[in-house]
């Protein structure tokens, strides 16, 4: 069985000579080996060379529906700032909930408002949704509604 690839070795390859003696010799952590060294690192180099010739294809992606919400708020137990969503079809969204602000809203309500945009997803474009895929959780400081508490208008 063939000796595993050395990671170090390979990041090392990639730079110049001059540098990675600096890093790797005596100043550095000390594993240059001039006997060594100048084949291996060879060796990185053309194996790199010889995977960048194999040939790739692209299969498409399946295309299903699905929806992502964004909420727009700080990390940990803070209060929502405003929320959005969009549906996607495969790789590509297609629909999109504007962001509103989410001042004065209970859990509840939030979580009424959320349902209703999967309802309107799904009803829109004929499909199933029963929850959404992700969340991802964004600053208040990006909030693209306007006006905002965090963006007054000069």
């Amino acid at each position: 069985m063939p000796k595993p690839l050395n990671t170090k070795c390979q990041l090392c390859a990639k730079l110049p000579t001059a540098k990675a003696k600096v890093l790797h010799g005596a100043q550095g952590d000390g594993c240059w080996n001039p006997r060594v060294c100048h084949n291996r690192r060879s060796f990185y180099r053309s194996r790199t060379k010889d995977n960048r010739s194999i040939d790739s294809i692209a299969v498409e992606p399946p295309a299903t529906y699905f929806a992502v919400l964004y909420l727009y708020k700080e990390p940990g137990d803070k209060p929502l700032h405003a929320l959005g969503a969009e549906l996607w079809l495969g790789q590509k969204p297609i629909c999109r909930l504007e962001p509103i602000h989410c001042f004065g809203l209970t859990a509840g309500k939030i979580r009424s408002y959320t349902d209703k945009v999967l309802q309107a997803f799904a009803k829109e474009y004929g499909v199933s949704l029963y929850q959404y895929k992700d969340m991802f959780e964004i600053s208040p400081n990006h909030c693209p509604v306007r006006p905002c508490p965090l963006h007054p208008e000069s």
